[in-house]
């Protein structure tokens, strides 16, 4: 795994910072497609509507439906490969999704607006920005150890608590299915509703759960749940702050969709 590490200085603002995704390729999208690109665009920005580290982060997706290897073999790859680190958190700043047009035209367009708002939620840091040691980096968020199936993000933690069980001491995590849905999901049937989009398979009468957008908020971002609250704390920062760009090079999984699972 490739790291690259950049300095650089520059000015922040006493408020919560942006967030907003933006896709660089459209042209390489099959038209049936693009929009719902657009459609989970709209979603993610309607949640995640600011950094907690005050500042602007716009993540550019490379998206494409390629002819990949036919039908029934690899759905596609998502992975975010670019990210910046400000005072407290890593947030990705690029990323990348590929969708096999042969494989992707079988589903519905509900189904893939379901596979593409998943997919994205990886790129922006779901399960794969949980903890940054990974990285080699310490003292940013760190709410998951891989193998331990228990997520404690604080956020998360305390909404689960909320809904589900007042006693719980982290929220379930996957550990089966193998690389790219162990560890990067929440564990099916974690609240009892296997609709849960971002758990690791898919199923019918997908919902993003307040549990999911609050583990947004465990990893930097300024969240609005479904009842209007926001999770968040915003810091005034100093008029000048030292950030580091950091470029990390993920090793990009195949993503094959069997038995309707997800990664």
């Amino acid at each position: 795994m490739l790291l690259a590490i950049i300095a650089l200085a520059i000015t922040t603002k006493a408020h919560a910072g942006t967030f907003s995704i933006n896709i660089t390729s459209t042209a390489s999208i099959d038209p049936s497609v693009s929009p719902l690109f657009e459609q989970a665009i709209d979603f993610w920005e309607s949640a995640l509507i600011g950094t907690q580290d005050n500042i602007d982060v716009i993540l550019n997706i490379d998206a494409s439906t390629p002819a990949i290897d036919g039908v029934g073999n690899t759905l596609g790859q998502a992975t975010n490969t670019t990210g910046v680190i400000a005072s407290r958190f890593l947030y990705a700043i690029e990323g990348l999704m590929r969708f096999d047009i042969a494989d992707i035209g079988r589903f519905s367009q509900s189904t893939k607006l379901d596979i593409i708002l998943h997919e994205m939620a990886h790129v922006i840091g779901f399960g794969t920005l949980w903890n940054t040691n990974q990285f080699s980096l310490s003292g940013l968020q760190n709410v998951y150890i891989s193998g331990t199936g228990e997520y404690t993000g604080s956020y998360a933690l305390q909404l689960y608590r909320e809904l589900f069980d007042s006693n719980a001491t982290f929220v379930p995590v996957e550990l089966d299915g193998g690389a790219g849905t162990a560890n990067a999901h929440w564990d099916e049937g974690f609240i009892n509703n296997t609709g849960e989009l971002l758990t690791g398979f898919l199923d019918a009468n997908t919902f993003v759960s307040d549990i999911s957008l609050a583990s947004f908020a465990d990893i930097g971002y300024v969240v609005r749940l479904s009842d209007g609250r926001i999770l968040g704390l915003v810091v005034p920062a100093p008029s000048f702050n030292t950030l580091f760009a950091l470029v990390f090079f993920l090793y990009v999984v195949k993503r094959p969709f069997k038995k309707r699972r997800i990664q």
